[in-house]
């Protein structure tokens, strides 16, 4: 039976490209150089290493138009998130502790937060509108004069709408307010994606988003933004992460980075025709199926559905007994489900955030892929219902 991956918001498949770039560094012998040295080191195998994260930096800096000196390597997008909102609140600059943040944010940047309000800070959620969209005019009404740090992603990961970040980011920066913004979803998803333009001073990224490897990711640190660094040891990436660079992980980010750079009009392009396509196929066998944030910009390779009466961990269930892997907007844990906090905050109720289903397209996934999974969607649905 063929296998189909229409999850690629919750990981990607190495490019070749990047699998040859690290199979090189691996299978390379010792006196070759060749990485495998420690970046800190001053002798020729550090040296080697050290350039190869270089290099990576420069390509990843190039990319978001910053300065190379403003990324910070981390092992994700959950340490960049963490590093951002924590890292700022400990360097004892901000001018108060009221911070506002996106109510349907990575969980990432809700733990983060949970942990400001557990040590006395005072957070204020601001919800999406019904497209699931945050407006600036909320974020704006919901600052204070104690106000010193405000998060939004770019690109929701379960639905794909595209936040208004740059008007957020000029009402802050004339405030003087930071601004912290996740742009996991939206690296290579995005036309551009552009933090200074944005006026963001801290953006998290992560490689295996972009066909890169796991356990790397990067965070941009606006140059004279307010930063400590959480990770305590040697004085690495700027002295904001103490500890030897993950230089193998931190080459096939720099790889993913570059064919990206290459590559990526055309295949936001490509990834745009199959959502629409998948979109009308699912409708066509499936009439009162609801495509959420259908009004709002989105990223180019997410749809968001709910099937009125398909429980979402059981479709995800059927669906992979079929061989596709797809996710829910609800997950069933220790035998409780837990509802999208996405589409409840976009204010649908709890039989919808239970019901949703996110496909998420990329490398691989081809027009062929599009009749057949839909067809499987729409069987499973009419079993799930018939329950």
């Amino acid at each position: 039976m063929p296998r189909y991956y229409f999850d690629h918001n919750a990981t990607t498949p190495l490019h070749p490209e990047v699998a040859s770039a690290m199979a090189a560094l691996l299978g390379a012998a010792p006196a070759a150089g060749l990485g495998f040295g420690n970046p800190s080191s001053i002798h020729w195998a550090g040296r080697e290493a050290r350039r190869l994260v270089e290099d990576a930096r420069e390509s990843l800096a190039r990319l978001i138009a910053v300065d190379p000196g403003e990324i910070v390597f981390t092992s994700g997008g959950t340490e960049a998130d963490n590093l951002a909102i924590l890292g700022a609140a400990a360097s004892g600059r901000l001018r108060g502790r009221h911070a506002v943040a996106a109510s349907f944010e990575h969980p990432a940047v809700l733990g983060a937060y949970r942990k400001l309000a557990a040590d006395g800070w005072d957070i204020t959620w601001v919800d999406p509108d019904a497209n699931g969209v945050v407006q600036a005019e909320a974020v704006e009404g919901s600052l204070r004069p104690d106000t010193a740090l405000v998060s939004v992603m770019a690109a929701n990961n379960e639905t794909g709408a595209v936040q208004p970040v740059a008007a957020i980011g000029r009402l802050l920066r004339g405030r003087g307010i930071l601004f912290h913004c996740d742009g996991v979803q939206a690296l290579g998803k995005l036309a551009e994606v552009r933090p200074r333009e944005w006026r963001a001073d801290y953006l998290a990224l992560s490689a295996h988003k972009i066909n890169g490897p796991k356990g790397v990711g990067a965070l941009y640190v606006r140059k004279g933004a307010p930063m400590q660094g959480l990770t305590l040891g040697g004085p690495q990436e700027r002295e904001s992460r103490g500890g030897t660079e993950n230089v193998l992980g931190i080459v096939g980010f720099g790889k993913a980075v570059e064919v990206w750079t290459r590559f990526g009009a055309q295949e936001r392009a490509r990834l745009a025709v199959l959502r629409d396509a998948l979109a009308a196929a699912l409708l066509a066998r499936i009439p009162d199926l609801v495509v959420n944030s259908a009004l709002a910009p989105r990223i180019p390779n997410t749809l968001n559905v709910t099937l009125p009466g398909c429980k979402g961990d059981l479709m995800v269930m059927g669906l992979d007994m079929r061989e596709a892997a797809v996710s829910a907007g609800s997950a069933c844990a220790s035998g409780s489900v837990k509802f999208s906090h996405v589409l409840l905050a976009m204010g649908k109720g709890k039989d919808a955030a239970a019901s949703s289903l996110r496909f998420s397209l990329g490398l691989g996934n081809t027009e062929s892929e599009i009749g057949p999974l839909a067809e499987h969607v729409a069987r499973v649905a009419a079993s799930v219902r018939g329950m």
